[in-house]
């Protein structure tokens, strides 16, 4: 099904009933019917019938009564919308309609969307260039389908209105004891009665993953040896291997990561809190235990072996490679980065003082010419290759993945970890103007995601 970008203009009719006005090259782009004189037009869930008129007109524009725009709770103003025609129920789209969920807090009389909030506007300015609609909410506390309760940016501010319902909703909730609340639950099983996509369907915890890509062969050369966190593994390992890390399974940015380093009979211990690392030595085993279990509790974690990585001057180096569905759901790289770690830290994350970098300068500082092109390349293929089997083998649609990968001294490529709500702070920084190509995919993802759901009803 195509979407034509069509000129909506409101227009006050003199007729008792409100009239479509349709232009003659608009009648011709979307091969209406010559002896049209009635139509169902449609927004989301909001459908409404007039009488359509064909007006003389070279651009492919529409009038409507405003009467029409507020029944089906688009603006009543002049705008750019996509529109196509369904011949087989000779019935007219607009929209299309597209939701972002996430936490919305006020600050100000203004809306604070937290880490997203410029990748928003990206989102939003995207939508408004190519047609769409596009505005973000959070979970409603009503059940409905006609219309939610939203934030719609123009004029360089968030306002408040009553929109028509998504046709699709990127979920971007930051917190995953969000996604654990009951309102969300009630909230996802009528997305799914109704018949809405909507995506990335959940966080995805460290052993999860694990387990999908172990089971993809030819991807396990690339995994680091992982088990779950007990004081039977913990002992086992420190014999296998001089260097681990425990991680949360639920952990993000960099934060209560654990490093174990074997030293004689000695173990030092390094940790990732949110402002700092602190190491200490122990010489006994059940000392060491005893201070990780004060941290870790009752919480999941995982063991993995220690690599030794690239670094830059002593600063480890991995690299986040941001991948994206597209048509057909076939993936593809959309943007890629090194980090590399604060100096006299472990962790990268750029939240923990990582310096972000060029794939090829990171590269480049061990690497000759021929070599790193071709790891290069190989590092993208793995990326894509984690994304396609993290996608098909879990529950939901995903239709955007942060796979985070590093290389050894040797050259071998690892996988590290997959980030189904990667940070929005890594793929560049944009001027005000700037749309990033990751913001362009997710509204064109979305976009195929509504046109198979309208060639489905």
């Amino acid at each position: 099904m195509n979407f034509h970008i069509v000129r909506v203009v409101p227009f006050e009719s003199v007729h008792s009933v409100p009239i479509i006005q349709v232009s003659e090259a608009l009648v011709k782009k979307l091969k209406l019917p010559q002896d049209i004189s009635f139509l169902d037009l449609q927004c989301s869930r909001n459908t409404i019938s007039a009488p359509v008129v064909s007006i003389k007109g070279e651009e492919c524009t529409m009038r409507l009564d405003p009467s029409i725009l507020h029944s089906l709770l688009l603006f009543e103003e002049e705008k750019n919308y996509l529109v196509t025609y369904d011949q087989a129920k000779q019935k007219l789209v607009i929209g299309p309609v597209i939701g972002l969920l996430t936490e919305i807090s006020l600050k100000e009389e203004q809306i604070d969307l937290k880490s997203i909030h410029a990748y928003c506007q990206e989102l939003a300015n995207f939508s408004d260039e190519i047609g769409a609609v596009f505005y973000v909410f959070s979970v409603p506390d009503k059940r409905t389908d006609k219309s939610i309760e939203g934030y719609y940016y123009e004029n360089d501010a968030w306002k408040r209105y009553t929109l028509p319902f998504p046709q699709v909703i990127h979920n971007r909730l930051h917190k995953r004891t969000n996604e654990r609340q009951q309102m969300f639950q009630d909230f996802t099983q009528a997305l799914q009665e109704w018949k809405i996509p909507y995506f990335n369907d959940h966080f995805l915890d460290k052993w999860t993953v694990y387990k999908q890509l172990q089971e993809a062969g030819h991807l396990r050369p690339f995994l680091p040896d992982t088990t779950l966190f007990s004081k039977e593994s913990l002992e086992g390992w420190l014999d296998l291997y001089s260097t681990i890390f425990i991680k949360p399974i639920n952990g993000s940015q960099g934060k209560q990561i654990f490093k174990v380093c074997k030293e004689g009979d000695c173990f030092h211990l390094s940790y990732s809190s949110i402002q700092q690392e602190v190491s200490s030595t122990y010489s006994t085993f059940a000392e060491l235990y005893k201070r990780l279990s004060s941290h870790i509790r009752k919480k999941k974690y995982i063991i993995q072996e220690g690599i030794d990585l690239l670094d830059l001057d002593g600063r480890p180096v991995d690299f986040r490679y941001l991948c994206h569905r597209g048509e057909n759901h076939r993936w593809r790289m959309t943007s890629s980065t090194a980090r590399a770690s604060k100096t006299g830290y472990f962790v990268s994350n750029l939240a923990q003082g990582g310096e972000m970098l060029s794939v090829t300068k990171a590269l480049r500082s061990r690497f000759e010419k021929e070599e790193l092109m071709h790891l290069r390349q190989h590092l993208k293929e793995i990326a894509l290759e984690v994304a396609n089997v993290v996608g098909t083998e879990s529950d939901g649609i995903y239709g955007e993945l942060g796979i985070d990968l590093a290389v050894d001294r040797s050259g071998r490529p690892w996988i590290i970890e997959v980030n189904t709500k990667p940070s929005k702070n890594m793929d560049s920084t944009p001027s005000s103007s700037m749309i990033r190509p990751s913001a362009k995919a997710i509204i064109l993802y979305c976009l195929f995601l509504i046109d198979e759901t309208i060639k489905e009803a």
